[in-house]
């Protein structure tokens, strides 16, 4: 079984944050073979520029009012990284994420639970370590770096990733929202994106 360790993400340096984008390029090309083409994947995660995905990861406040929506207020951001033979294999990120029309209602909601919501980003694993409990283990690695009573959101592309809506709703998220996103290029086919939401990181630690 892989090894799993949870880092803040400022302690990955730009190297290896290239290592992560690359497994994230290929578990997304695998993925998404049957409906984007490479140059939409590579759009996706900013192949051709690493500075901003190293960026966007360490910072993602450095993407609100761009990649992100307007008024939001991210910290704590964490990756977890699972290697074999010391070598990355897949990787999932969160960061706690809060919403609000200033900077002194999102302040004040940092300092609440029930608005502080644990925001999982990516889950990226590859090609050959999938289908063997990498993604859910790494999961688990994050949600026990959040705060039990934390509630989580997530944004997923169901048109593009077909079964990923049905597995998170088994373990306790429901649909909350939904907009068109031009995610893979202002030039390529909006997809339709949702956002969900889970009770609370024990809730569905104890589901996972």
């Amino acid at each position: 079984m892989a090894e799993i360790r949870v880092y803040a993400a400022p302690d990955l340096n730009q190297e290896q944050w290239r290592e992560l984008q690359g497994i994230s390029r290929e578990a997304f090309s695998t993925t998404l073979n049957n409906t984007r083409t490479p140059a939409e994947i590579d759009t996706l995660i900013a192949w051709d520029d690493p500075a901003a995905f190293y960026a966007s990861h360490v910072d993602p406040n450095s993407q609100v009012g761009k990649r992100f929506n307007a008024d939001q207020s991210y910290s704590e951001p964490r990756v977890a990284v699972a290697t074999e033979a010391h070598q990355p294999v897949g990787f999932a990120y969160s960061a706690n994420n809060v919403s609000g029309a200033s900077e002194t209602i999102r302040r004040a909601k940092e300092l609440s639970v029930v608005k502080n919501y644990l925001w999982l980003r990516e889950v990226a694993v590859m090609r050959d370590f999938q289908e063997q409990g990498i993604a859910r283990e790494l999961g688990r690695a994050l949600l026990k770096s959040a705060k039990p009573l934390q509630p989580l959101a997530t944004y997923i592309w169901p048109d593009e990733i077909g079964f990923l809506q049905a597995k998170l709703e088994r373990v306790g998220f429901v649909v909350t929202g939904e907009e068109e996103a031009a995610v893979f290029g202002e030039a390529s086919t909006p997809t339709r994106q949702i956002r969900m939401q889970a009770r609370s990181a024990r809730a569905l630690l104890n589901r996972l």
